[in-house]
């Protein structure tokens, strides 16, 4: 893709934004970034930019000479601004599809609504003890177009949002994943439709020769599938697979070409992992395709510790494990960490509303939780949905809420900190809200 003197745009100047504009700008692009924000809100952001490009601050419309128009990922593909450059046939993309369009690296992508980074962390840990040479990011971290600073690699590992997807022209994955997919963004997104053909996306350009990597436990999944050309291979939790990775009393067990493979007891885990189990199917999955040891495998999950905010394993006491699940900001992904244990639960649950059909936690609830603690301003609107059919009770804040978990807890049980809500309503972020249930924890 020849970028010599071609006039781009780039919108927005955060993270992305930035690598991007200067990406282009080693390519000798003209380059413009435009942002809506004031220049005073952007003053740390635009250190980071290269000499020799122009910058609007307090800009809502894209500069009419454009050629090209490169979005970050915050910015909606369908928004007003853009609406004449779409009729002018200006080529509009994502950062990833232009990052796409410089390497001929094998790209590994996951998507999914919950479990992404955890996944797309696992696959860069295992592929590294195995001795190769990853780059690891997307989503998660470093934008893509600022990886392939490190390129030649083996392999570039992406964690890809729908955001992202909505840009795509031409990116494809050598070997795609897709986790599961369940309500979140729709204050983005038109409907749940369109936010799950987008994450079908990320195998829209696949070919036969691909890969794509599919929850067999997830409907919605399964639909997407059918769509791509790639081969499939699917994991499940509760089925055997002809091809792809499954449990079988409670061994991870692989089967390819009727070649049938005992890897590991999940009784053999420890606890950062023990209760992410289909995440780490999916990344077992990506290895053993790959080649890659079930020794290599095994010596990178003793060591993993898992990540911050999702499903977090933070401490044991008196016989109660304390899960922080900050990062659980949907319906989606309460529901998926409740199922994730097997224990009593005590929940914490609560926080800023966006939009989450609340309505769909009432089964899981009856299952999985034996009581329930409820934060911040969507408490009102669960109990009303619960009707009285759940036992629950309110907490002024964090610290109150884990006083009122512990009172409830004995020994075998689990407090789960999984709002399934944003944090803004009492907290900055839910990094925020993570951090302050450890601290209180840790003070048990």
């Amino acid at each position: 893709m020849l970028l010599e003197k071609k006039h781009i745009t780039v919108v927005g100047m955060g993270h992305t934004g930035i690598a991007t504009a200067n990406f282009l700008v080693s390519k000798k692009a003209f380059v413009t970034i435009i942002d809506s924000r004031p220049r005073a809100k952007l003053k740390k952001n635009i250190l980071s930019l290269n000499t020799g490009l122009k910058m609007l601050f307090e800009c809502s419309e894209v500069p009419l000479i454009s050629d090209l128009i490169v979005l970050s990922p915050g910015v909606d593909i369908n928004s007003s601004f853009l609406e004449k450059s779409h009729k002018q046939g200006v080529e509009i993309i994502s950062e990833i599809e232009l990052a796409s369009r410089f390497t001929q690296t094998p790209i590994i992508a996951v998507t999914g609504t919950n479990g992404k980074s955890t996944v797309t962390t696992l696959i860069g840990n295992i592929l590294k003890q195995a001795g190769k040479k990853v780059s690891v990011g997307g989503n998660l971290g470093t934008p893509f177009i600022d990886l392939l600073k490190e390129d030649p690699v083996d392999y570039f590992i992406l964690e890809v949002s729908t955001f992202q997807l909505e840009g795509i022209k031409t990116f494809r994955p050598k070997i795609a994943l897709m986790l599961n997919i369940t309500p979140d963004h729709l204050d983005r997104h038109k409907n749940f439709e369109e936010y799950s053909n987008l994450k079908g996306m990320i195998s829209s350009f696949q070919k036969e020769e691909d890969i794509l990597i599919l929850n067999k436990d997830d409907e919605n999944v399964m639909k997407q599938g059918v769509l791509s050309k790639a081969k499939k291979v699917l994991f499940s939790l509760v089925e055997k697979i002809e091809t792809g990775i499954y449990l079988e009393k409670k061994i991870i067990t692989s089967c390819f070409n009727k070649d049938k493979k005992y890897f590991f007891s999940v009784d053999d885990l420890s606890p950062p992992i023990k209760f992410q189990i289909e995440n780490l199917l999916g990344a077992v999955a990506v290895a053993t395709i790959l080649n890659i040891s079930k020794d290599e495998i095994f010596k990178t999950i003793a060591k993993f510790k898992g990540l911050a905010h999702r499903i977090e394993w933070v401490r044991t006491v008196g016989g109660v494990d304390f899960i922080n699940d900050s990062k659980g900001t949907n319906v989606g992904a309460l529901c998926k960490s409740l199922k994730a244990f097997s224990r009593p639960i005590i929940l914490i649950a609560g926080g800023k509303d966006k939009g989450g059909d609340f309505q769909a936690l009432k089964a899981v609830f009856k299952k999985k939780v034996k009581h329930l603690v409820l934060l911040g301003e969507t408490k009102n609107k669960i109990r009303e949905i619960l009707n009285g059919s759940f036992d629950c009770e309110d907490a002024v804040d964090m610290e109150d809420a884990i006083k009122r978990a512990m009172r409830k807890a004995i020994s075998g049980d689990i407090v789960l900190l999984s709002p399934g809500c944003s944090s803004f309503d009492m907290f900055e972020n839910f990094i925020e809200r993570g951090d302050r249930f450890k601290i209180i924890v840790g003070q048990l």
